[in-house]
């Protein structure tokens, strides 16, 4: 039997595997069995976690399709966590993604990460949400985002709202997340419909990271950002010095399960 542990970062809930006990299994396949909720532990991703130093893990990202991605922020805080639960590494430790190099500090249920910015608005465009027409940036963070301001979003019908958003050919052939965010007293509301998925998750690391630059980039807000996720949890985006970017924000251990050795 393998073990598996379940963390939610935020809202964002994934399982999480060691990379070297898995072998040469097929890790998409296995988030395709483990991933979904009507027949398996119900998450939104796998995360697969390799130790390469005393300081320095290796993370791999699958969404519930099997599809393998390159980054994922609550992901990454979520394996941050679950690296040093596990001894892995120290609170302030290194994570290796396909996108670079992440700096992760945990502290108990509090986890940042620090990252080399790379993002750009890619363009503005209109999308329409439901009747009205309404102003959006994509922007381009490994993932494609497509940010909508909106007066609330308390929108009827997210999931059919942002279905043909998600699919949108500016957006390239693969789609994109879509993100509601509006504004209030302060803080950004935001909603996400990430691909993969298909369908809301009730927050998104990197979406938050999309919107606080698309808004920043067009005189919106400055420096620091602080959203309030679908599940009512707190995200804060900050930039720091030399093209930076910190995601911080609550990252909880749930439980651990096991999966059969035939699982693929």
């Amino acid at each position: 039997m393998s073990l598996f542990s379940k963390y939610t970062g935020a809202g964002n809930d994934f399982v999480i595997v060691r990379g070297e006990p898995l072998g040469l299994r097929d890790a998409g396949a296995l988030a395709a069995t483990l991933c979904p909720r009507a027949t398996g532990v119900g998450v939104d991703g796998l995360i697969t976690v390799r130790s390469l130093s005393e300081e320095v893990v290796r993370l791999r990202f699958f969404n519930p399709d099997g599809a393998e991605f390159s980054t994922c922020g609550n992901g990454s805080r979520c394996a941050a966590r679950y690296a040093v639960d596990r001894g892995l590494v120290p609170p302030d430790h290194i994570l290796v993604t396909d996108d670079g190099e992440i700096l992760a500090r945990v502290r108990e249920d509090d986890v940042a990460l620090e990252y080399a910015l790379d993002a750009r608005v890619e363009r503005e465009l209109r999308a329409r949400v439901g009747p009205v027409e309404r102003d959006a940036w994509l922007v381009r963070m490994g993932t494609a985002h497509l940010v909508i301001p909106v007066p609330s979003v308390e929108v009827e019908n997210f999931d059919d709202l942002c279905r043909p958003l998600r699919w949108r050919e500016d957006v390239g052939p693969e789609g994109a997340n879509v993100h509601l965010v509006a504004r209030e007293g302060g803080m950004v509301f935001i909603r996400s419909f990430e691909r993969g998925v298909e369908g809301e998750t009730l927050a998104c690391g990197s979406g938050c990271m999309a919107v606080a630059f698309a808004l920043r980039t067009a005189g919106e807000a400055g420096d620091r950002v602080e959203f309030v996720a679908r599940s009512g949890s707190p995200l804060i985006v900050e930039f720091l010095e030399a093209g930076r970017i910190r995601l911080a924000g609550p990252a909880v251990f749930i439980f651990d399960g096991v999966f059969p050795e035939a699982t693929p």
